[in-house]
């Protein structure tokens, strides 16, 4: 029982790990802006922007105008102009999707599930009984449910900041 545990955790960790995993190559759509012209392209109106002035000032709003040589905040009920050349760094916030983490979810529970199922079955149930392995199956489904369920949450929680445009 004890070994059986051990190793479920093992492979829930490692999978958990691979999963997380992110690429060390970045395609040139992963680069920032160097113009509102390229900037334009990566936002829409209504995006929620945090933008960084000359003086290092962060100003958090919502995108109202884009103009090649300057842009526009609605911050908290008012609109506030940044030019271009007083901007320095503009960041926004995603939400990471949520499907790895309720494939990661789903896969980790079924084990787990399956890991903690298999001892409810009887060490005395004949191997080609219907009712043996119900144990077994009850727990994949079960977990499996229920951690697909938690990496859904988990992954809908996470915000990730990134830098879109630099000067």
């Amino acid at each position: 029982m004890t070994r059986s545990l051990f190793v479920t955790t093992c492979l829930i960790c490692s999978w958990a790990a691979a999963a997380a995993a992110q690429p060390l190559d970045s395609s040139p759509a992963d680069q920032p802006a160097q113009s509102f012209e390229e900037l334009r392209k990566r936002v829409a109106l209504g995006d929620t922007l945090y933008v960084v002035d000359a003086a290092g000032d962060e100003t958090k709003g919502r995108l109202t105008s884009l103009r090649d040589v300057a842009l526009t905040l609605a911050v908290d009920g008012a609109r506030q102009q940044f030019a271009a050349a007083d901007v320095m760094q503009i960041v926004r916030t995603r939400r990471d999707p949520v499907r790895n983490g309720i494939l990661t979810g789903l896969g980790a529970g079924a084990v787990a599930g399956f890991a903690l199922g298999r001892t409810w079955d009887s060490p005395t149930c004949p191997r080609a009984g219907v009712e043996c392995g119900q144990g077994a199956m009850t727990g994949a489904i079960g977990g499996a449910f229920w951690g697909a369920v938690g990496g859904w949450i988990t992954d809908a929680l996470i915000r990730k900041r990134e830098t879109i445009y630099t000067r």
